[in-house]
C-alpha cells in the first residue's frame, strides 16, 4: 500500500469516527431544552459543512497522482484541524 493510500485510509476512518460522534451528540442534544437544542443545531450545521469540506479535500487527494498528493495533504490537514476543533467545542458543551 502506498503512503497516499495509507493516508487516505487513515483519514477516511477518522471521518467515520467523527460521523459517529456527531450522531451521538445529536442524540444527546434531544434531551436538552429547546434553546440549547437550537444552539446545538447551529453548531451541527457548521460541523457538517466543515466535515463535508474535509471530505471533499480527501476525495481530491484520493483522485490525485502519487506525486501530486503531497501538495494536497496540507489542505486536508487544515480541513481536519477545523473539523476536530468544531467537534471538540461541541463535545465540551455536553461535558459542562
Amino acid at each position: 500500500m502506498s503512503k497516499k493510500d495509507e493516508y487516505f485510509a487513515k483519514m477516511d476512518s477518522q471521518i467515520k469516527k467523527w460521523d459517529a460522534e456527531v450522531d451521538r451528540l445529536r442524540a444527546k442534544s434531544e434531551q436538552m431544552g429547546a434553546e440549547a437544542r437550537a444552539k446545538f443545531a447551529e453548531q451541527l450545521k457548521t460541523m457538517r459543512a466543515t466535515r463535508d469540506a474535509a471530505f471533499k479535500k480527501l476525495e481530491e487527494l484520493h483522485g490525485s497522482s502519487e506525486s501530486a498528493w503531497r501538495h494536497l495533504e496540507a489542505g486536508v490537514d487544515t480541513a481536519w484541524a477545523s473539523m476536530k476543533s468544531a467537534l471538540e467545542k461541541a463535545s465540551a458543551k455536553f461535558k459542562k
